[in-house]
């Protein structure tokens, strides 16, 4: 069963990879690398712009570069937020922006034959927006709301607590669009200088799909936006190996009369241990990958701890991460938490090579993955992840193989790699009241109140 399955969706991966693969061209516009993905199918366009830099530029004045991007609509000399949007929404347009702590990117969309007048509108924005102090001032108000309403919304705090201990002390942890403490100063002054920084300073990638007149953009681009190959600066990150501990460290962020508990376990993965991908990632399907994963059924099939739970273990171009993602009962966490260390326990290569899970896991991998390229955007988004890394793009059309190449021994080693219980972060959410049975079955064991990662 498992290799007809393989066959039908192989077929469907050679289908669409092929296409990608005759249809991306490269080429330079005054300097700027443009990388385009010809469509004919459709009269739309998608556009992506990578920004060699993310969050890392704000020093120590947190923040500044998410609300940048954030308020890149607020208004400029010329027109206001109001005359913007309008203007945009007239032509359909979707726009949208992502900062990461290595880079960002910059999103837009719609109808090839309404690209010009959208561009020159996005250019207008990026060389003209002045972050009127109106509307600056209503962004920081819903900025902090947002902030103080995490603590009805246990699962969204809980993994943003998880990210600051379990990244720490890299310069990863840190929130991108930081905290409390740090939107209040945010101003004016600091908003226009973050612009003309990534303006002036930052190199940039543009990623293209559309039908040929797309390029009609060419112009737009170099003149509007003002964007040219001068702009070389690439974020790159050197800091000091993390600090590894003997046995789990667990932290309990005490949120009070919690009901049940919200449970992240994980940790920051060094380049030796997320550079081989393809079993990486199978690792953590076979972990926690959908409803036949072994956490899934040892923790919900069999014992009935928990509703869902997901695996996740990966890098970006200088750290990666795992986590463990789940909630449950106060009075389950001490029982969950010793299930998980006796899966994790049981995962070697013989184990693995004597299951069927194993086999399900690579079958189910390997034919999902052309799947996740439907949107002509998500395949933009993983040309420009790749290039980010520094990959070839040939390891996406690859990568089905790869899976069904990963032996048991490979997916043990990554799953040590990645998972291993000695230098494991264990975050719980939930009732201070966990704190004294914590302490009790476990040695490192710490309290802290969820306002601190607020």
């Amino acid at each position: 069963m498992f290799k007809k399955i393989l066959i039908t969706t192989a077929l469907l991966a050679t289908g669409a990879t092929t296409l990608a693969k005759d249809n991306i061209k490269k080429m330079y516009w005054d300097g700027v690398e443009v990388v385009w993905l010809e469509d004919n199918r459709f009269p739309t366009y998608d556009i992506q712009v990578y920004f060699a830099d993310g969050a890392l530029s704000d020093g120590n004045k947190k923040a500044v570069t998410e609300s940048m991007f954030n308020l890149i609509d607020a208004g400029t000399r010329r027109f206001s937020q109001k005359d913007i949007v309008d203007n945009l929404d007239y032509y359909g347009v979707s726009y949208s922006s992502n900062v990461n702590h290595e880079y960002s990117k910059f999103v837009v969309s719609g109808l090839v034959k309404d690209i010009d007048p959208t561009m020159r509108k996005i250019c207008h924005l990026f060389k003209d927006s002045v972050f009127p102090k109106n509307q600056l001032n209503i962004a920081k108000k819903r900025a902090k709301n947002h902030l103080m309403n995490l603590s009805t919304d246990h699962a969204s705090l809980a993994s943003r607590a998880f990210r600051e201990i379990s990244l720490y002390p890299s310069p990863f942890s840190y929130p991108t669009g930081g905290k409390l403490s740090d939107i209040k100063r945010i101003g004016q002054k600091d908003l226009k200088n973050k612009l003309e920084y990534f303006n002036k300073t930052v190199l940039k990638r543009i990623y293209l799909t559309g039908p040929k007149n797309v390029l009609s953009i060419k112009r737009i681009i170099n003149e509007d936006c003002g964007w040219s190959g001068s702009a070389q600066f690439v974020r790159k990150v050197n800091f000091d190996k993390r600090k590894d501990h003997k046995g789990p460290r667990i932290t309990l962020v005490t949120v009070d009369k919690a009901n049940q508990a919200q449970v992240r376990f994980g940790k920051l993965l060094l380049k030796e241990e997320y550079e081989k991908r393809a079993p990486l990632t199978l690792a953590s399907h076979y972990l926690g990958g959908g409803f036949t994963s072994r956490l899934m059924r040892e923790l919900r099939s069999n014992r009935g701890f928990v509703y869902s739970v997901s695996a996740f273990a990966g890098g970006q171009k200088d750290y990666g991460r795992s986590v463990i993602s789940t909630f449950t009962k106060n009075e389950n966490v001490i029982e969950l938490i010793k299930v998980v260390k006796g899966i994790l326990a049981n995962s070697d290569a013989k184990t693995l090579d004597k299951t069927k899970d194993f086999a399900l896991s690579q079958s189910s991998l390997a034919g999902s993955h052309p799947f996740k390229y439907e949107s002509n955007s998500s395949f933009l988004s993983e040309l420009m992840f790749m290039d980010h890394v520094g990959r070839e793009y040939s390891e996406i059309y690859n990568f089905p193989n790869a899976i069904m190449k990963s032996t048991p021994q490979d997916v043990a080693d990554s799953l040590y790699g990645a998972f291993n219980w000695d230098d494991m972060n264990i975050v719980i959410l939930g009732d201070k009241a966990l704190l004294k049975s914590l302490k009790k079955e476990f040695k490192n064991v710490r309290a802290v109140t969820y306002k601190r990662y607020l």
